[in-house]
């Protein structure tokens, strides 16, 4: 299934799952303007398809015990693969990384790491980061106030 064959029922589906996932398909029905069997239908073509990834709950900093946020800016030695692709593989399988991205510019890829606080944090860029010989250098920058974080996505419409 393309994204062009996406009508509005199924856009304005993905619209809503992002901000109401535990709602149910009555509830989904509603908004949409559809029965709930037709959005059962859609919800499920729609997951198969790779439009949905996922369903989670976001749980608070907070009840998690992760106050520190820092943005982690990291320059790679070299470009070559094997090296690069191995740190990347030890940073997606960090549970201290939510996010990890290829970038252009005076850096090649930036993290962001939660941890409990500054010794943690410490640690946690000293086991990944320093002891590799995959990078070169890194920078960090900490977070004073999240104004938004959000895993919601803008729905295009009229793109078809």
């Amino acid at each position: 299934m393309l994204a062009t064959e996406l009508d509005d029922v199924d856009l304005r589906l993905l619209e809503y799952l992002q901000e109401y996932n535990l709602q149910t398909a009555d509830e989904l029905a509603d908004r949409v303007g559809r029965s709930p069997s037709v959005v059962g239908r859609r919800l499920r073509r729609l997951r198969r398809s790779g439009f949905v990834t996922g369903d989670v709950s976001i749980v608070s900093e907070e009840a998690a015990g992760y106050p520190l946020f820092a943005l982690v800016h990291i320059q790679l030695e070299r470009h070559s693969p094997q090296p690069s692709d191995l740190l990347r593989r030890h940073l997606v399988g960090s549970a201290n990384v939510q996010l990890c991205l290829d970038i252009a510019g005076a850096f090649d890829m930036l993290i962001l790491v939660v941890a409990a606080d500054m010794d943690e944090f410490n640690a946690i860029t000293e086991r990944l980061l320093a002891a590799d010989p995959a990078v070169r250098r890194f920078e960090t920058t900490f977070v004073k106030r999240r104004a938004k974080a959000t895993l919601t996505l803008p729905v295009r419409r009229g793109t078809r």
